[in-house]
């Protein structure tokens, strides 16, 4: 970066713009295909045979193929290191994330809906854990090891472990509401 000292406020405007975006993108999607506003399974099996719902289409194999990369390179370097793989040629390398890829692909295709289930409680439980348990943990371990004397709990030190408390709970509970779906279906 040309400016390093700039990073917490790009990554803020950043992450602002990717938020408003996803918000009115999935509201736009759910207010122009769905007059009831609700979704059964999958949204692209919901959406009418129009020209939005086409953009809306290409658009997700544009995102989907931008971002495969950064899912199956650290992936295939993880596989090729449990083989033993890291200082081999490039056509094993290929070799394996080829692989892998084409077995996402078989598993996707064959179990489509537990495939997404099991995604979905993936996901579930690692953006809960990484936005509500982890940082007012590392709150908590900044603030402990500031004070001198680790025995005295003032205010600040007690919402910071309620909220931490709060996150453990709200984790538990929707990994367990999407694991309970998981199972169900």
């Amino acid at each position: 970066m040309y400016e390093p000292n700039q990073v917490n406020e790009s990554l803020r405007i950043g992450l602002s713009m990717v938020y408003f975006g996803y918000i009115s993108i999935s509201n736009g999607i759910c207010i122009l295909f769905s007059p009831s506003y609700t979704f059964e399974g999958d949204v692209l099996q919901s959406m009418p045979g129009t020209s939005i719902a086409l953009l809306v289409r290409l658009l997700f194999i544009i995102v989907i193929s931008l971002t495969a990369p950064l899912i199956v390179i650290p992936a295939g370097e993880l596989i090729e290191g449990k083989l033993g793989l890291e200082n081999s040629e490039h056509p094993k390398k290929i070799l394996v994330r080829v692989v892998f890829c084409l077995v996402c692909l078989g598993l996707a295709e064959y179990i489509p809906g537990g495939f997404v289930h099991v995604v979905s409680f993936i996901g579930c439980f690692c953006v809960s854990l990484t936005s509500f348990v982890l940082p007012p943990l590392f709150v908590l371990q900044l603030s402990s090891q500031q004070k001198k004397t680790p025995t005295v709990i003032d205010s600040v030190m007690l919402c910071d472990f309620g909220v931490f408390l709060l996150g453990i709970i709200s984790t538990i509970i929707t990994s367990a509401l999407t694991f309970q779906e998981l199972i169900m279906r």
